[in-house]
């Protein structure tokens, strides 16, 4: 007996005309700005062997991914992440292509959400990699081009930008294990100052540990940065300390010449999962939604767990999130036509032909399939269609409201 043949799994949901539109309009406006900045699309398949993503930062755990085997048995899984495969793809078949390289995909993403949370489990994504640079100019390039596509799909975001370098800092100099360290990544991530003053107590009080209970509150402007060095020792902090907070602000000065100062915030309380990134990370969030639209950053290690160490730097955009959000503006066509062409009697073919000239001239055009006029109109009048045109020996044309010429 079936049970499940009229609902969607959980974590997924149909998308009907509008909502269609909007992500197409949204994908094609990023996609565009992608091209024009010199990246090339790549595709990668949605089935990928498990393996391509068991990595020593294990960023995406095995169980929130959907999982199947081959006809040898081999365990293959739905794509839950593009940079991973990515990375897969630009160490075989991209290994000898000219540096930088600049590649940019749109594709669906599968992870299974934690339960209660509300999330998808299909997520569209487009995004970026920048494989070959390292240092100011590719970490520029990258959060610019975060910040335009953005301003293409929405006018209300901003872009958080932090480090991941600066929690491994802190964390190296305490004596906790992997477990723990995991569970104040977790706090500080989730801004949970509960359950990190819980995970803190049982650490001695000094320097780092009353750094990493600070660091959740450590956002805001570039002054964030000077707040920062005097809580993580003043004229003692380390070297390490200090170069991380000197490069956020080099970055920050730089995007806020480049007139984007408004776009963008300091929050060194994001820091996403660290063992993945190696420097940079950002989180891009839109007015009115409570997840984030974009993420990304530095990732100099990854290339190297598939045989070609070198530097990249990309994010993706959550297309789904984003479209989603109230605030953001997307123009879209109209899914009604804005003609309906109606064959007289024995005047079909004509009526298609008409219909093809009308596309040539920039029009949308609908062949209508009715019998009648009288169904034609309601049928226009139900689609918000506002205006037939009537093949017989001439073209007559009805407006709304029953006028024709």
């Amino acid at each position: 007996m079936r049970h499940n043949h009229l609902i969607t799994p959980e974590g997924t949901r149909d998308l009907l005309y509008s909502e269609c539109a909007m992500r197409r309009a949204a994908e094609k406006a990023v996609c565009k700005l992608f091209a024009a900045a010199g990246y090339s699309e790549v595709r990668t398949p949605e089935l990928e062997f498990s393996d391509v993503f068991a990595l020593d930062s294990e960023p995406i755990p095995l169980e929130q991914m959907y999982k199947l085997t081959d006809s040898k048995g081999r365990l293959l899984v739905l794509r839950p992440d593009s940079t991973m495969p990515i990375a897969r793809m630009v160490a075989t078949k991209l290994k000898s292509a000219a540096r930088p390289l600049r590649l940019y995909y749109n594709q669906s993403c599968y992870r299974i959400s934690k339960s209660l949370r509300g999330g998808s489990d299909q997520i569209r994504q487009v995004g970026i990699e920048l494989i070959g640079p390292g240092g100011l100019r590719a970490d520029i390039e990258v959060l610019r081009l975060a910040i335009e596509a953005l301003s293409a799909c929405t006018p209300q975001f901003k872009l958080e930008i932090g480090s991941a370098g600066i929690f491994k800092a802190l964390i190296a100099r305490l004596p906790v294990d992997e477990h723990r360290r995991a569970a104040l990544l977790r706090a500080i991530e989730s801004k949970n100052y509960a359950a990190l003053t819980t995970e803190l107590e049982s650490i001695q009080s000094c320097t780092e540990a009353n750094a990493l209970a600070q660091l959740p509150r450590l956002f805001g402007g570039v002054d964030v940065l000077d707040r920062a060095r005097k809580l993580f020792g003043g004229d003692n902090i380390s070297e390490e300390l200090r170069s991380q907070l000197d490069y956020l602000g080099q970055l920050y000065a730089a995007l806020e010449e480049l007139g984007l100062g408004d776009k963008i915030s300091i929050d060194l309380g994001l820091v996403r999962n660290n063992d993945y990134y190696t420097g940079i990370v950002f989180a891009g969030y839109a007015q009115g939604s409570g997840l984030s639209v974009l993420g990304g950053g530095r990732y100099d290690s990854l290339l190297g767990q598939f045989g070609a160490p070198e530097c990249a730097c990309g994010f993706a955009i959550n297309i789904d999130a984003l479209v989603d959000s109230p605030e953001t503006l997307i123009n879209t066509p109209s899914a009604a036509p804005e003609i309906l062409v109606v064959a007289g009697e024995g005047k079909e073919l004509e009526a298609i032909r008409y219909i093809a000239s009308l596309q040539r001239e920039g029009h949308s055009a609908e062949f209508c399939v009715l019998d009648n006029i009288d169904d034609a109109l309601r049928y226009a009048g139900e689609r918000g269609i506002q205006r037939l045109d009537i093949v017989k020996d001439s073209v007559e044309t009805i407006l709304p409201g029953g006028d024709r010429r």
